[in-house]
């Protein structure tokens, strides 16, 4: 992904189904760690603070379906 403008948004059962499926997406959570502690998380999932995204976006994989929350 080269810019995060290029997202699109999917209902909860959506992604509900993408992570019960054999091709799970990877999932990066964006909120502060305060944010996390405070209302929980996905399990498995990346934490990057939004703020470090453009930063960090190579760590994640290139060929692989990418949610971020």
């Amino acid at each position: 992904v080269s810019s995060l403008s290029m997202a699109d948004r999917i209902p909860i059962p959506e992604l509900k189904k993408k992570l019960a499926s054999s091709k799970k997406p990877v999932v990066v959570d964006v909120r502060e760690a305060s944010e996390i502690k405070e209302s929980g998380w996905i399990p498995g999932a990346i934490h990057i603070p939004m703020r470090q995204i453009e930063k960090r976006m190579n760590e994640l994989p290139k060929n692989a379906d990418i949610v971020f929350y």
